[in-house]
């Protein structure tokens, strides 16, 4: 037995440790390997074939066998987060293409660069530091149609009573589901998708959880002056966020915040960090109930891809200190491509959107087994050994 085969042994065992039988156990571990191994397309039948082991079998374990997928994320993300010693959590939803309108959660949806198609949507959380990045965790998305319709629901194997939550909700739901692991951010970084829902906002600050959210250029802020400001005060008209960014292009720093790879050039901004208060409307409501009734201080960062000349490329709003240095703040900001070169690894190299069943216990069997394997991708990457082929 090399290196790498002891190695994944003991990885299986530990993550699959939860599982109740050894068959199911004996599965996983040979599903991981499939996921690993060479081949155009990973799902059941060439995984299968090139694994030497009957194609019913390993199809039961991962559409209809009814272990818990959250057992093994559990262990997924208590090993992740021991091995990255993660800096910040990034959260994002990523499209899966489907074929067939019977497929869970399945709608014709905003589809990544297929604009509009029949697409399924997973919200992942992913932990990130200078080590890596790996998820901890995922959840189908459920349309609202679909939870309108039990009779569809029921043969796609969508839990009984389960209701429509957003995508923002939940992401907070992983996050809670995290917590009762034991697993607590250091800092959530997700996209304008999330950053501008205010109810999203509200319930990382509710949870202790500091946050640092893409926006749109046309959220309302305010200046922060230092004064404090009611929730309603009027003395001072709001402006958007890319008409203050303007006023304070001039304060803007360069930063390489991508280092130049051998498949990427690298990547650099400028950046200026300005003190606001959020105080759109809904936002305004929600402090209004608070017993301050003040509109909390928050850092904008603001990115251009010149000094002089052209739009705000991208703008964030944190919760963090007002004294977060500025390189601390972008390093933060754009550590978001992580979670984009997680799915991208994923779908090429292991399977991610492969999977060709329908139901919905499927679906969590399956990105959660690709997550086991990328979580030991990352572990030999961090400690190689023997490179061969598990």
């Amino acid at each position: 037995m090399s290196a790498l085969d002891a190695d994944l042994a003991e990885f299986t065992s530990d993550v699959f440790r939860y599982l109740a039988y050894e068959g199911q156990r004996g599965y996983g571990h040979q599903y991981l390997r499939g996921l690993m191994l060479d081949g155009k397309r990973k799902s059941v039948e060439p995984m299968a074939e090139r694994l030497g082991i009957p194609r019913q079998n390993l199809g039961h374990f991962v559409a209809q066998s009814t272990w818990d997928y959250c057992e093994v994320m559990r262990r997924v993300a208590a090993r992740a987060v021991a091995v990255i010693a993660p800096t910040a959590w990034l959260i994002d939803d990523h499209p899966f293409v489907r074929y067939g309108h019977g497929t869970a959660g399945a709608i014709v949806q905003h589809c990544g660069e297929r604009n509009q198609h029949l697409c399924q949507v997973g919200v992942s959380v992913h932990a990130v530091s200078g080590r890596g990045s790996t998820p901890l965790h995922w959840r189908l998305f459920l349309p609202q149609k679909w939870a309108q319709d039990p009779v569809r629901c029921a043969k796609a194997g969508v839990p009984p009573g389960l209701e429509h939550r957003t995508k923002q909700q939940i992401a907070l739901d992983l996050l809670d589901e995290l917590a009762e692991w034991g697993n607590v951010p250091p800092l959530v970084i997700a996209d304008s998708d999330y950053g501008t829902n205010v109810a999203f906002r509200m319930g990382l600050t509710a949870r202790g959880i500091r946050w640092l959210l893409a926006v749109q250029g046309d959220t309302v802020i305010l200046p922060a002056t230092g004064t404090p400001v009611t929730a309603w005060a009027k003395r001072r008209p709001t402006i958007a966020v890319d008409t203050i960014a303007e006023t304070n292009r001039h304060r803007a720093t360069r930063f390489i915040y991508r280092a130049k790879t051998a498949n990427h050039r690298a990547r650099s901004g400028w950046f200026a960090a300005i003190p606001v208060h959020i105080a759109g409307i809904i936002e305004r409501g929600h402090v209004a109930e608070t017993d301050s009734r003040l509109l909390p201080q928050r850092t904008l960062l603001i990115q251009w891809r010149r000094k002089h000349g052209g739009a705000v490329f991208r703008s964030w709003i944190t919760d963090l200190p007002p004294d977060t240095s500025l390189s601390t703040l972008v390093r933060h900001a754009t550590s978001r491509w992580h979670i984009e070169t997680d799915y991208r690894e994923m779908e090429q190299a292991l399977g991610l959107g492969d999977y060709e069943g329908r139901t919905y216990g499927g679906f969590h069997h399956h990105v959660t087994l690709v997550s086991a394997a990328h979580l030991f991708c990352l572990e030999q990457h961090l400690n190689p050994k023997d490179q061969d082929t598990p």
